[in-house]
């Protein structure tokens, strides 16, 4: 097998593996036995099973990011970035299953591996996009001023993290269609009332 293939296939079966069972939990050798090599094998491609995570979590950032960045540049209203920005969070969670799985179950070790690989502020980009676009929705008036910015964020990111435990899209039940109720459920009820 192609050097590059094996390692994907190292990544894909680590990232099943660590989603079911935990990072901790995860031997080398269990992820070995998956793909199908020994176990000092995988230290050819991963020096450590962190090193696998790291990857994983790189890999994550890496597209959210640049499917962030291009929303950016489409200077949308705020409330049109945020079904966009709630988009992206749905589809990152649904093609990086394995990593957002991970680190719903694992926080504060995924965020470890974050700051030693030293992608804190990679990591941090989305969130500072979803406040920078409340921030100006409660600017232009769209949104309320009476509720506190940040604990709205945080409430509609719940909603939308943790859609891909019970949320399974098919071909009447869109992504982008969940993106467009969570915004509007959220968003209508943070938008500024009329005197």
């Amino acid at each position: 097998m192609d050097p590059q293939e094996r390692k994907r296939q190292i990544l894909d079966r680590s990232a099943e593996i660590f989603a079911r069972k935990g990072v901790t939990a995860t031997t080398i050798r269990e992820i070995a036995d998956a793909v199908g090599v020994y176990s000092g094998a995988l230290y050819h491609y991963f020096p450590s099973k962190e090193a696998i995570v790291t990857e994983l979590i790189r890999e994550y950032i890496t597209d959210l990011n640049e499917r962030c960045r291009e929303v950016l540049a489409r200077s949308l209203p705020p409330v049109e970035r945020l079904v966009a920005f709630t988009q992206i969070a749905l589809e990152t969670s649904e093609d990086y299953h394995g990593a957002t799985s991970i680190w719903r179950r694992e926080g504060e070790y995924m965020r470890e591996r974050v700051v030693e690989a030293d992608m804190v502020s990679s990591a941090d980009a989305m969130e500072v996009a979803w406040r920078e676009a409340i921030r100006d929705g409660i600017a232009e008036g769209v949104f309320r001023t009476d509720i506190d910015p940040e604990t709205f964020r945080e409430l509609i990111y719940d909603a939308v993290w943790h859609a891909s435990r019970w949320y399974r899209p098919g071909p009447d039940r869109t992504l982008a269609a969940l993106a467009r109720t969570i915004v509007s459920v959220f968003v209508d009820g943070f938008r500024r009332r009329e005197a």
